[in-house]
Parts: structure tokens; sequence; C-alpha cells
């Protein structure tokens, strides 16, 4: 339970500014438990939605997906894309008055190269930094990475001396479980229960209109709960409502529904290295079995599209793919030209999505019908990852819903489909000529020959059935159009970034 939190305390060390009236205070509820709030783990949602709001990253991705700044002013990736030179706004302070300057940015790097986890995958190239002042750095990199200056998206930058001085023997992740280190727009308050709250930083240097002054996070599982609690004015925002609950949140009075196309996509993940699924053939029969037309319209409502192809239909640099679509009697066909009899697969769910458990079961029935039997086995996402850390213990099968952390195809196909990514490439799959091309694309700083490769990759990937590619996902959101405006998509943060939210005028 959120219980396994200490309670939160200000990085500062003063005490909590006082509570903010109800109506300039956003109360979000989200599903699942919050581990920790360090931005080492921003890798998952539950964290990722909170550190938003506490932590300032070096750029972000604008609606065009373009890079832009946020404590980078400037950002230039070399031409051999071996470094990121970075010029950082003046000006910036942490929420204990420090400035923010080139040495809590290479911290922060550091820090990641020396844990090795979480989002440090996506800046595994980093080496080192070479501080020129308090406002200008390079960050080296061990290798060519064209991927490397569109991560800075995703990681935030924390306050070096804060952290030193509560490092203890883990490099402060003990300390950040529970305390923000950040310069955001807010500073964490304290935890009561199952809810985190957060209250404006006076001293924040980015001033926008009718920017609540506080959050409050809440952990709400239940969908239906969810749909009340809205209804009734409790919370303002639901992050991903279920689907069937979004007719009549349209319809109220107050309540509405934002629907932003995402990067996600709904997936089954094959273990390419060992047992049943290793057979191509199985892979291929299991992929035709699947009611994608069933799932999309009964499941999810239709709130999405179709998949065709390992890419987010979002994404850009798409081959043109066929969409999926089931054929029971080549499915069938397949396994008996293969002399496959009898055979039982498992895979592997978290029974706490509710639309997960729907689709494994509609698969278990699917997979019937062509003499198959599926074991559905239930696990919970952080022990699913624990499973990643070994090729020889990844599931049989996984279905999951994916996304791209930032909005650059190569970080989905690199992490996912690299033979050497271990703990992203999460099907163990491993294919020279797949390995090869990726490693043109992420040495190569032309972006339409990049494109070109990416595509090429993806028809490999398809080829070689690793996955079950189900459909991208739009994000319901339910809100209180009386107390908030329609919370906008984001391109880093799934589904929205609450540092954008904005207050009904």
């Amino acid at each position: 339970m959120a219980s396994a939190l200490v309670p939160l305390l200000l990085a500062a060390g003063i005490a909590a500014s006082a509570a903010a009236p109800r109506e300039k205070t956003v109360i979000v509820a989200q599903s699942g438990q919050v581990n920790t709030i360090d931005p080492l783990r921003s890798d998952y949602g539950q964290t990722d939605l909170i550190d938003n709001v506490l932590y300032d990253t070096l750029v972000t991705y604008d609606r065009d997906n373009q890079i832009v700044g946020r404590l980078a002013t400037e950002f230039v990736l070399a031409p051999d894309a071996k470094s990121v030179t970075v010029t950082l706004r003046p000006g910036v302070t942490f929420h204990d008055g420090a400035p923010l300057t080139a040495k809590d940015v290479a911290f922060t790097f550091d820090r990641l190269k020396r844990l090795g986890v979480g989002v440090a995958s996506l800046v595994d190239a980093y080496e080192s930094a070479t501080i020129t002042d308090d406002t200008h750095l390079t960050l080296n990199l061990s290798r060519p990475s064209s991927l490397f200056l569109g991560a800075l998206s995703k990681i935030y930058i924390l306050n070096s001396a804060l952290v030193t001085a509560n490092a203890g023997a883990d490099d402060g992740q003990a300390w950040l479980q529970s305390h923000d280190a950040g310069s955001g727009p807010f500073m964490a308050d304290e935890r009561t229960g199952a809810e985190i709250s957060a209250s404006a930083f006076p001293g924040y240097w980015e001033k926008v209109d009718n920017r609540p002054e506080a959050f409050i996070f809440r952990r709400i599982d239940e969908q239906a709960t969810k749909r009340d609690e809205l209804i009734a004015g409790n919370i303002d925002l639901a992050v991903f409502i279920g689907d069937r609950d979004v007719p009549a949140l349209q319809k109220g009075p107050d309540t509405a529904v934002a629907l932003p196309k995402t990067s996600e996509q709904t997936e089954i993940v094959f273990n390419t290295r060992t047992g049943p699924t290793a057979n191509p053939a199985v892979r291929k029969a299991i992929r035709l079995a699947f009611d994608y037309d069933g799932a999309f319209k009964n499941i999810i409502s239709g709130n999405g599209e179709l998949a065709n192809g390992p890419l987010p239909n979002s994404l850009a640099c798409r081959p043109d793919l066929p969409i999926v679509k089931q054929d029971l009697a080549a499915a069938k066909k397949i396994l008996d030209d293969a002399g496959i009899k009898d055979l039982t697969v498992a895979m592997k769910f978290q029974p706490a999505k509710e639309t997960s458990k729907q689709e494994a079961a509609l698969l278990q029935s699917n997979l019937k019908s062509i003499g198959v039997n599926l074991v559905l086995e239930p696990i919970a996402f952080p022990a699913y990852l624990q499973s990643l850390k070994n090729v020889d213990s990844i599931p049989q099968m996984m279905l999951l819903v994916d996304f791209a952390q930032f909005p650059d195809p190569g970080i989905v196909l690199y992490k996912g489909y690299k033979s050497d990514a271990i703990g992203t490439n999460r099907s163990g799959y491993s294919n020279p000529e797949v390995d090869k091309l990726l490693d043109q694309a992420l040495a190569s700083g032309d972006a339409a020959a990049r494109c070109d490769i990416y595509k090429k990759v993806q028809e490999i990937v398809d080829a070689d059935s690793v996955m079950v590619d189900m459909y991208t996902l739009n994000a319901p959101n339910g809100y209180r159009k009386d107390r908030i405006q329609e919370p906008p998509p984001s391109k880093v943060v799934d589904p929205l970034a609450p540092i954008e939210i904005r207050l009904a005028p």
C-alpha cells in the first residue's frame, strides 16, 4: 500500500506552506502504488506524474515534437553525436534557495551513471561532464548517440548539495524516496495515507496565469470510484479513467473527458529465446489468433487505433504495414504445418488493470479455438521489471501497455530490440541485422537517413513476430471542466504533464 513511504518533507527543511484554498488546489486521482519519488525511477508512470511538478528538465518537446528549452536556453548536439553543449537558464533556484548551476547537472548525470537503473538506461551513453562555468557545460558521451539530446527531456535535475548531504550508503535513494531535491514549480509537502501533496514554490522562474497553488495526488485504483469521485467533485482530474465510463462523463454537466492520442501501445511480448515462443511458428499463430476487432470495440470501446506495426501510430517513421486482424484458419494451419500439437503456453498479465484481465481472457478463448492452452499468471509490474534483468527469466508472454519515453521512434526501437539492451529488450530478441541497422541510426546525424533505417527495422521485427501489436491507445482522462481547463497531452509524461494543468478561468 501507499503507506510504504514515510511522510514527505520539504527539501529545504522549512515548514510546509499553508494549505492552499480548495478552489486553487487540483486533486488528481491516479492508479497504482507510488514506491518512490526519486527521479531515478521516473520511468514508473506513478513517480513521473508527481516528479513532473517537483523537478525541472533541461529540455522538453513541444506539441510539434520539436525539442525546446526548459532549464537549458541553448543545447547543441555535436556533429559527431558524441557530446552536447548546454547553456543554463540564469537565476534558477532550488526549493531551499540554492542556485542551480552546471555542477548540479553534472552531479545528476554522474549519479545516474553510478546507479545504472531507471531512466539511466535512456542516457547510458553519458561518460562525463566538462564544466566551463556556472551556466555552461558539455555532456560527453562514450559513443555517438543521436537519441541523447531527446533523452534529456526525461532527466530531472537534482540539488547536488542536498542529495550529497543525505547520500547515506545508497547515493540518496532512501532519502529521495520521500523527499524532493528539485527546482520545479511545486514543493513536496506531507504524505497522508494514499495522498501526496505539493505546494507552489514562490521562487519558481516561470510565471504563468491560472497555475494551481497546490496539487494533491490521490491513489484510486477502482475505475468506478474514480468516476464517482469525479462526478461528486471530490477530485478534479482522473488519469486513465475506464473506457466504459467515457460516455457518462462526457454527458455530465460539470465533467468532460480528454481523449489525446498517445504513444501507448497495448502488446503481448514474446520470449524469443527460450520455451515454446522461441519458435517463430508459435508466435505467428498466436498473433493470428487474437480477436483484435472484438477487443478494440468491446474492451477499449474504440478509444484508439488498431496497430499496424511495432511502433505506436502517433510516432513518425513508420512503414506501411498491414493493420492487424484475426485469421483463425491461418493460425491453425501454421501450427499443423509445423507439426505442433497439444501446445501449452503461459502469459503473465497485470490483474490490477481491468482491460488486461479482459484481453487475457479473450486471448485464452481465442487460442483454445485453435487447440492451444493458455495459462494465465498474474504479476505486479515491479516484479515483471525484475524479471527482465536476465534473459533466462523473461516471461514466455507478457501482456502490457508500453509507451515511448519521448517522441523519437529510435528510443522505442533501440531500447526494445537491440540484443544487448538488457532490461529494456523485453523479448530477448537478437537479430544481427537489426543490431547493425540500429547502431548506424544511433551514429547518424542525418534525420532522413535515420528515418529510413527505422522503417527497415520495423519491417524486420514485424516479420519476426516479436510481439502481438494490438492497438495504439487514446488516454481517457476525466476532468471537472468547472475546475480546470482541458489538460493537454504530453510528449514526455504519460499521459499528461501536471505542470501544464491550468485552473478554469
